[in-house]
């Protein structure tokens, strides 16, 4: 395939099928390749988020995913953290419904999950946060969905090694402790 040609998103699920070693997203119109593996500590804070985030949550109501498409208008990005409601149909390789998304920084990603994924994500009608961890320090951005239905002008910035985040799904609210995420790795 013509790296540069457009195609749909249809094309690019099965070019992703089919070349399962590489890890890439479609945006808009374009497979872009991104880059494989991550650090050790990125892969640790990604999944101690994920294992808090499932012991708060119904598993009858929501699901926690690493790594599950998400589907925008004019991409399809793959985070390190998803919930999604748990009806979403097993066989989907995406999900157009999530209720929180978390980035984990890397050197090479920092400007897209600053600068280009918010503007993504906050467009998902049903996204109730987008959250922004670091993996060299006790520090994350959280953009959450007001009471007036929006999204403020400006994430929230959480720091320090006892700090913690609350976050509001809906009708829950689960409790991130820093304490949990980072300790040993900062």
């Amino acid at each position: 395939m013509n790296a540069f040609a457009k195609v749909d998103k249809d094309t690019f699920y099965r070019f992703a099928a089919s070349h399962p070693e590489q890890r890439c997203e479609f945006v808009r119109g374009r497979i872009v390749q991104q880059m494989t593996g991550g650090t050790r500590d990125h892969g640790r804070v990604g999944r101690r988020i994920a294992r808090l985030l499932e012991d708060e949550l119904d598993p009858a109501q929501w699901t926690v995913l690493q790594d599950r498409g998400v589907e925008t208008n004019e991409t399809i990005r793959y985070p390190d953290v998803v919930i999604e409601p748990a009806d979403e149909p097993g066989q989907s390789l995406s999900t157009r419904r999530p209720a929180l998304i978390v980035e984990v920084l890397s050197p090479s990603t920092t400007a897209t999950d600053l600068d280009v994924k918010p503007m993504e994500y906050l467009s998902l009608t049903t996204l109730d946060a987008y959250l922004v961890a670091s993996q060299t320090e006790p520090a994350m951005l959280l953009y959450e969905r007001g009471a007036d239905g929006h999204f403020g002008a400006e994430p929230r910035e959480i720091s320090g090694a006892t700090e913690s985040v609350t976050i509001s799904l809906g009708v829950f609210k689960v409790t991130l402790d820093f304490a949990d995420i980072y300790s040993g790795l900062v």
